[in-house]
């Protein structure tokens, strides 16, 4: 008797309609988010503008300080007319392609740009790349409806898009494909990594026509980079300890102040009018606490080595950016996290000194250290060096030094028991889709 084999279905997946429609969503994205940065940038150098103007003339205080108060109540209205525009926009659009919630398709991408403005004019420590990858996210799921695409490959399309998003905030497009991979699918399969390689191809040619159109330079200019002599290398090996547990703290502190009961007591519309007073305050007192920290960053490269003020910008900066986490203001923490790091780096730089770690490796140890914290910090250990290394223009010689860096700092928050920053903010803000009743 012969028994009949019936073969298992299995999937089919259609790569040139996948690829297409990648592309399409990554080109849209990119396009997008590049236009929504441009934007932002110059909305912020405005504000920075009229804080510079407080700053020689301290009467004007009395105007600047209710027009922040104002920006705070106008960000709350926006925020209640869709909470998802709140935060980080990460965590929602995670939360979605992991199939935990779903997005509102447009209506979260154009919140998402106009809560980015308000958050980027009022000088926030808050970052473009968490609204960079929620807009990408939703047009990569719009793209899917427009399209007809496959349910199954709704999410890989949106991982794409989310990716080109992310290349497109920081002119980093390796970074971006393997922040799609390794954040926010955590995989490395073949439909993903064809839909997620193709969408940032098409997110880079969108960015790449537009900044050369209105000559836009990178996300932060290269700088000469002399690497630190192998004898020396311990130094900053235990710099890389220190980012690993100031990061595991860092995480420690967001987590704390989102389970306080006290805390989430307080009025929404309460924490964004403070976080926007407290910045337009910490914007005439230190210029450089304005806006997300790329301004330390590129401090901390050229050689930043005052102990005193580089603490006062540790410190500020912390503080700044835990209160934008608290109020739920539109705006990533992976920017402010890099400034961190950077200051970290410094210090560690100017710490050494004495020993032989002179100025000239002021670029090297930002870049390393700031590498370290944010890998140990997210848990992206890849992304985070590449990143690094794609934002910066870092030499050949010195990716070994990055990589270590990264690995040293992962290993001593993991040691420490820290969660992954996403990880927590999947479970600090997606569990209710509408605000807690302390709304």
């Amino acid at each position: 008797m012969k028994i009949a084999i019936v073969p298992k279905k299995i999937a089919v997946v259609s790569y040139p309609g996948l690829v297409l429609r990648s592309f399409l969503a990554g080109l849209i994205s990119g396009a997008v988010v590049s236009v929504f940065n441009h934007a932002a940038g110059k909305l912020s150098e405005v504000g920075f503008g009229i804080y510079s103007a407080v700053r020689a003339e301290p009467l004007w205080l009395l105007a600047a300080l209710p027009m922040a108060a104002a920006l705070g109540l106008v960000s709350y209205l926006l925020l209640r007319l869709d909470p998802d525009v709140s935060g980080s926009g990460i965590p929602n659009a995670e939360g979605a392609i992991r199939g935990m919630r779903r997005l509102n398709r447009m209506r979260v991408a154009l919140g998402t740009v106009l809560g980015g403005f308000i958050t980027f004019f009022g000088g926030l420590s808050l970052g473009s790349e968490g609204p960079s990858v929620a807009i990408g996210a939703a047009i990569g799921y719009a793209v899917t409806d427009w399209t007809g695409s496959n349910d199954k490959y709704d999410s890989v399309i949106a991982s794409g898009g989310a990716g080109a998003g992310f290349a497109a905030a920081f002119h980093a497009p390796i970074a971006g494909a393997l922040f799609a991979l390794e954040e926010l699918k955590k995989g490395f399969g073949a439909s993903l990594t064809a839909a997620v390689t193709t969408a940032v191809l098409g997110g880079t040619l969108s960015y790449s026509l537009l900044s050369t159109a209105w000559g836009g330079a990178g996300f932060i200019a290269p700088a000469e980079t002399a690497v630190i002599p192998l004898r020396l290398s311990w130094t900053l090996g235990v710099t890389a300890v220190v980012a690993g547990i100031f990061a595991a703290l860092f995480i420690k502190l967001l987590q704390a102040v989102h389970i306080s009961v006290a805390l989430r007591r307080v009025p929404v519309w309460i924490r964004l009018t403070a976080v926007f007073v407290a910045s337009a305050i910490a914007a005439v007192l230190l210029p450089e606490s304005f806006g997300g920290g790329m301004n330390i960053v590129k401090a901390g490269q050229s050689g930043a080595s005052d102990i005193k003020i580089l603490l006062i910008l540790l410190v500020t900066e912390l503080f700044l950016t835990t209160l934008g986490f608290y109020s739920k203001a539109t705006g990533g923490l992976l920017i402010p996290s890099l400034a961190l790091g950077a200051i970290l780096g410094a210090l560690g730089r100017t710490a050494f000194d004495g020993l032989g770690v002179t100025e000239e490796y002021s670029a090297f140890f930002t870049v390393a250290i700031m590498a370290a914290f944010l890998g140990a910090a997210f848990g992206t250990p890849l992304t985070s060096a590449v990143l690094a290394i794609e934002l910066t223009g870092a030499p050949a010689e010195s990716v070994i030094y990055i990589a270590v860096s990264v690995f040293i700092a992962f290993i001593v928050a993991e040691v420490l028991k820290r969660r992954p920053l996403y990880e927590f903010m999947i479970d600090a803000e997606l569990p209710a889709k509408k605000f807690p009743p302390d709304f």
